[in-house]
């Protein structure tokens, strides 16, 4: 039964031949192919066209592809900032025809006694002015407006007028109500007889339509996808096309990011967008940080860690680049638990303004007939099956590329076989010998500590020849993905 796949099996010429090819019998847990997709908008001066994809080797690549102060060029840095080594691919779509920009204003009232600095923070980037007793409200937001205007990779432009800095957003879109404008009173106090009022971003509408993205990389494999669009048209679209991608005729398995500043309230809508297993939303209030920023620091850390170990949780991990809410603005306990119930990721935040992950779940929460359900809550849970899927299947067709399928009590097959699996080679596949190296991989997954309960898994694992198609093997293959710590749940008690 020993098979060759270069010398003939008639061949009649003295000699020595010998075929030279790799035996995957002890092959480890295959490498997990990573390719993060980022999808931005561009500006006017941007090389990158709509219809490419390029890969992003340094971060400096981005100023010139988005063009500099873009989304685009923000969010590949993030990302680069957090996750240095794996792949990364880009695509850029222009602003919506017919968009509006989003806009601010700080609006100066009062006077000055003395000289003084004013700091500001304008979408998480300091920008600060010197201020004499000279300067009245109308030099104030003059000098402001240049000092903004003089921070070219800044997100906005600022003109003033009387007492008044607008502040707009490069880009057309919802994008743009995201951008922070601050007072940074943390880093120096407005001193008295001045005040500051902020007025938020707020007006931007038209955002891009992702479906353009969506369609341009639809048979491309990237296992990690994240863009700025946290409207309703652009998830329900994303939300479909990683549905399809998961799928089995496709196995195109794929995670999508998508984060949003908002309200406890405003959060809540945006969980009720989507209720994807494949699909995490991220959110924190009054941030000072753009959410596409947060979205691509938040991709960045989890595809690499997820990467390294699929089934082990995120907590306490570094949101790089993502700055703290003031503490009136965090979210209590109770709102972050109520949070993770709509399928919204949660956040730590430190004393020193370091955000950490607390919990990153999926949108899933209902069935498809309405049911609450918790299979896909945690990210580890879509992200362990993919790798499972993608080792399983590959090694399968590294073992048996090319196997005849029998059944178990064909007596021709292994007639005097002491041990099928040593005689056979790979020429010949059986559902038994398909279930024994299931096994062999359930326990090299159990090894790394991805599954539990192996050997109920192999007991509950089928194999068998379909009945009607005598070249097809059907399959059910159970297995129990590990847990994680992430409630302890104790009663201290003491002796009265």
């Amino acid at each position: 039964m020993l098979d060759f796949q270069e010398i003939p099996y008639d061949w009649l010429e003295p000699g020595t031949y010998l075929e030279v090819k790799p035996n995957y019998s002890d092959l480890g847990v295959l490498p997990y192919p990573v390719r993060n997709l980022i999808a931005a908008q561009k500006l006017a001066t941007g090389t990158l066209a709509p219809g490419q994809v390029v890969e992003i080797t340094r971060p400096g690549q981005a100023e010139a592809l988005f063009g500099r102060g873009s989304l685009g060029a923000e969010m590949i840095e993030a990302f680069k900032a957090a996750n240095r080594t794996q792949p990364l691919f880009v695509t850029a779509l222009a602003d919506a025809a017919g968009s509006v920009k989003a806009t601010g204003t700080l609006t100066f009232a009062g006077a000055l006694a003395a000289a003084t600095v004013l700091r500001f923070r304008i979408a998480d980037r300091p920008v600060r002015i010197t201020a004499t007793a000279a300067d009245d409200t109308l030099a104030l937001a003059v000098k402001l407006a240049a000092a903004i205007n003089a921070e070219t990779d800044l997100i906005v432009t600022a003109a003033a007028a009387a007492s008044v800095v607008t502040v707009t957003s490069r880009h057309g879109g919802e994008v743009g109500n995201d951008i922070d404008l601050r007072v940074d009173v943390e880093a120096q106090p407005v001193p008295a007889g001045l005040s500051i009022t902020v007025g938020e971003m707020a007006g931007g509408a038209g955002n891009p339509d992702i479906t353009d993205v969506l369609d341009l990389v639809e048979n491309d494999w990237y296992t990690a996808i994240g863009h700025p669009w946290s409207d309703a048209t652009n998830i329900a679209a994303f939300e479909e096309d990683l549905r399809r991608r998961y799928e089995a005729m496709s196995k195109l398995d794929c995670h999508g990011y998508v984060f949003k500043r908002g309200t406890y309230g405003q959060l809540s809508a945006f969980g009720d967008l989507a209720n994807s297993p494949f699909l995490t939303f991220g959110g924190l209030s009054r941030s000072p940080t753009s959410s596409w920023v947060a979205c691509a620091s938040l991709m960045a850390i989890c595809s690499f860690h997820l990467a390294n170990d699929p089934a082990r949780q995120l907590r306490s991990l570094v949101l790089k680049g993502v700055g703290s809410p003031a503490g009136v603005d965090q979210f209590t306990e109770t709102e972050n638990d109520l949070l993770l119930r709509k399928g919204i990721s949660t956040f730590k935040h430190l004393p020193d303004g370091t955000v950490t992950i607390s919990r990153i779940v999926t949108t899933y929460k209902v069935s498809n007939l309405g049911v609450p359900d918790r299979a896909w809550l945690d990210i580890m849970v879509p992200a362990t099956m993919s790798r499972i899927r993608y080792d399983w299947a590959a090694y399968v067709s590294l073992q048996y590329p090319r196997a005849k399928l029998i059944d178990d009590e064909d007596s021709a097959a292994f007639v005097g076989r002491a041990d099928e699996d040593d005689e056979i080679g790979t020429s010949v596949v059986t559902p038994r010998r398909m279930k024994g190296t299931w096994a062999g991989r359930c326990r090299l997954y159990a090894d790394r500590v991805w599954i539990e309960r192996v050997d109920e898994t192999i007991r509950q694992s089928v194999f068998e020849r379909d009945e009607a198609d005598k070249d097809r093997m059907n399959a059910r293959q159970p297995v129990q993905i590990v847990g994680n710590l992430m409630v302890l749940a104790g009663s201290l008690e003491f002796l009265a």
